[in-house]
């Protein structure tokens, strides 16, 4: 498979049409001298663009799914502090956000890059006049309605990333004109828009994927309907959040994931993550990396502690307080030790909120560093940690909120799955009177189980308490020699990220969220 998949990347760079990303997320378009019609002739053609899709959630000039979704999600919320020396990064974590954010400008192209390259693909391989395109893949569909069938998949996870981060944004589905009406395109007129965009592509694509494929591998690394079926869950969550969610679909899609014979939870917290459990059988879809290879994720290095990588400059995301605590008064030392490291640096580098005083002087010592990036297979920079994009426990929780919503808190903690999430960490079972309770409990476990998974913000902004938990936060830090208590602060306006002003000068149809003018 790895030979395969550096075959079909290097295929779809030569053909150069336009599958990576430019300068503007709308302008790409065909080069040189091909045309539509004899750019793409056969199935390897087609194999090259879908490879060249999943290339947007993995290779490392599409970095929202490697290192800006922690950021915008944990960093943006109250697991993590900014660490390291990137200004844009602790501007994100002060909270002091401009459209010339990097973090922000980077991650809207990745995912608008990655975007494109799902148009590119939807548009051609239907083109492609090869038989073995129409051999069937599974049962009752060929392999061309296969191929569609990701694309579609994937363009709808890129739009919900740019929904629920950006709100009303613009809809692309076309490529290959430089026409201003379709490359100046304005933002969709409602985030009903938007969703509507992805829940018909996730329709299209739920008909033309498999349950599971030839490998573990394969199945996990791969679109599949158990990937649709968790995205649906997900976008039915977050649609209409918090006061009109369709919790009776939440409530389908999710049990479509619990009931499927691919997926179960494991039964050790800490295989999910220790790299000897590579594609395991909670794992929905997760980006594949490959270590001392051009297929690597580089991650790993800007987060773990020095005697790991060897590297022996500050770190990023150092676990905040607030996390620290929140494993603490849970009494779940399990998942702590899986998230969260400590270890002694010697006082390398001053870090202002784990200083402690000694003989007058401040200075740093144990640090906690994230750790469930830890791959042991580590040459240099280039890691082969995996990247979890959905996994079951993040499924059932929602499955849990959604019964609870509908049925009350006594049907939600009588299943299973949601139990053994808290057993399989050696806590006792959860228990609730009421179905605010119930709800309160359900954040604070998703909370513990999915920390650094890029969730926790998008989590308190749909339950409706975004703004009200992070502007009372509150943590210790050293400000100018003396120790102090400092509050956040979270202006509503946050609540969406300001427009890329890059992207704003290149298309004059692009209104900026309120707030950031």
């Amino acid at each position: 498979m790895k030979q395969i998949y550096s075959i079909f990347i290097s295929a779809a760079l030569l053909l150069n049409v336009g599958l990576t990303s430019c300068d503007s997320f709308l302008t790409e378009t065909p080069q040189g001298e091909l045309t539509e019609a004899n750019a793409f002739t056969s199935i390897k053609d087609a194999e090259a663009l879908i490879i060249s899709c999943y290339d947007g959630i993995q290779k490392g000039h599409e970095e929202y799914y490697m290192w800006y979704y922690m950021i915008l999600a944990d960093c943006f919320a109250d697991n993590a502090y900014s660490g390291g020396d990137d200004v844009d990064i602790n501007n994100v974590f002060l909270r002091d956000l401009t459209p010339r954010n990097a973090v922000v400008m980077k991650s809207w192209k990745s995912l608008y890059g990655s975007i494109m390259r799902c148009n590119v693909a939807l548009k051609y391989i239907p083109q492609i006049n090869d038989p073995l395109l129409d051999a069937e893949a599974f049962t009752g569909v060929s392999k061309r309605e296969e191929m569609l069938g990701e694309a579609s998949f994937l363009r709808a996870l890129h739009y919900f990333n740019l929904v629920k981060t950006w709100g009303c944004v613009p809809v692309v589905t076309t490529t290959g004109s430089t026409a201003p009406a379709d490359v100046q395109v304005p933002r969709a007129d409602s985030e009903e828009e938007v969703y509507a965009r992805i829940i018909e592509d996730l329709e299209f694509a739920l008909t033309r994927l498999p349950d599971k494929r030839a490998t573990e591998a394969e199945t996990r690394g791969f679109a599949s309907k158990g990937a649709v079926n968790a995205l649906f869950a997900k976008v039915y969550a977050t649609k209409g959040a918090p006061g009109n969610v369709e919790w009776d679909k939440v409530k389908t899609y999710s049990e479509a994931v619990m009931n499927s014979p691919v997926y179960r939870l494991v039964d050790t917290y800490d295989h999910l993550f220790d790299d000897e459990h590579r594609n395991n059988s909670e794992t929905i879809l997760a980006v594949q990396y490959i270590a001392n290879s051009t297929e690597n994720n580089y991650v790993p290095v800007l987060l773990l502690p020095p005697s790991m990588t060897e590297q022996n400059w500050r770190k990023y995301l150092t676990p905040s307080q607030s996390l620290l605590k929140a494993f603490d008064d849970e009494g779940d030392q399990v998942r702590k030790n899986s998230t969260v490291i400590f270890e002694d640096i010697n006082n390398i580098w001053f870090d202002q909120y784990y200083a402690q005083l000694k003989n007058g002087q401040w200075e740093t010592r144990t640090l906690p560093f994230p750790y469930k990036c830890r791959a042991k297979n580590r040459v240099g920079w280039d890691c082969g940690d995996l990247i979890y994009i959905f996994r079951l426990a993040d499924i059932v929780l929602l499955h849990a909120e959604a019964v609870n919503a509908l049925s009350g808190p006594a049907t939600a903690i009588a299943e299973p799955n949601l139990q053994k999430i808290r057993t399989r960490v050696g806590l006792q079972e959860l228990n609730a009177s009421s179905r605010e309770e119930l709800t309160r409990l359900l954040l604070k476990e998703r909370r513990l189980e999915l920390a650094y998974e890029g969730e926790r913000f998008f989590d308190l902004k749909r339950y409706g308490i975004a703004q009200s938990t992070l502007s009372s936060l509150t943590w210790s830090e050293i400000v100018d020699g003396e120790q102090t208590t400092v509050t956040g602060k979270f202006p509503a306006h946050m609540l969406l990220m300001p427009i890329p002003q890059e992207e704003r000068d290149r298309n004059p149809n692009l209104t900026q969220n309120p707030g950031y003018n």
